[in-house]
């Protein structure tokens, strides 16, 4: 299988850690420069794709790691069950999605910093995405075992860590700085590193 995306990219991270720790063989590949290029593959030109063995595609994180997860016989995404009220699963999607909103807010609080004529407007708006998103992460209890819901909030706060170091984010949220101290040091967290 390859994946076309950036080390560097939460989102391209996700499904990195979820192939590690599923022993999944995964070619990780830039995106090709040539944007028509890359749209035959992903035609909303956004990273992560998965190309499978057969030649056919997978595009956006969520997909591209339950995909994974089921061929690696997972259990990041907890199962539905008839005889159980709550297996978990809605938690690990929740977790999932608000860990993914911090990442789209940074993400697009970075690209925004880089503009010629920044809009302060805009980075505002992101960047209060980015703290009230913090919080609610601050008020989570994080599962043991981690579902994609822990997966997916570490690679954002790594993200964070690489590409907004000046936020002292640990500061006001204990309770999250003492699991992500924890998280960050397993194996697939160490190896997926952005550098």
């Amino acid at each position: 299988m390859k994946l076309y995306g950036s080390p560097i990219s939460p989102f391209t991270r996700k499904a990195m850690v979820v192939a590690r720790e599923l022993d999944l063989k995964l070619t990780v590949l830039p995106r090709p420069e040539d944007a028509a290029e890359f749209r035959r593959i992903n035609p909303l030109g956004k990273i992560p794709a998965l190309v499978l063995d057969d030649g056919s595609v997978l595009i956006d994180s969520p997909v591209i790691c339950e995909y994974l997860n089921h061929v690696g016989g997972g259990k990041f995404f907890p199962g539905m069950s008839l005889w159980k009220e709550n297996t978990g699963r809605w938690k690990a999607l929740g977790l999932q999605a608000l860990a993914d909103g911090i990442a789209d807010a940074a993400v697009a609080r970075i690209v925004e910093g880089r503009q010629p004529a920044p809009n302060d407007a805009h980075i505002t708006r992101n960047m209060l995405a980015v703290e009230a998103g913090l919080n609610a992460l601050e008020r989570s209890k994080m599962a043991d075992p981690p579902t994609i819901g822990e997966i997916a909030a570490s690679c954002t706060l790594g993200y964070i860590d690489f590409r907004m170091p000046e936020l002292d984010w640990r500061a006001a949220r204990p309770n999250l700085s003492a699991w992500y101290a924890k998280f960050s040091q397993f194996k697939s967290m160490l190896a997926t590193q952005p550098k």
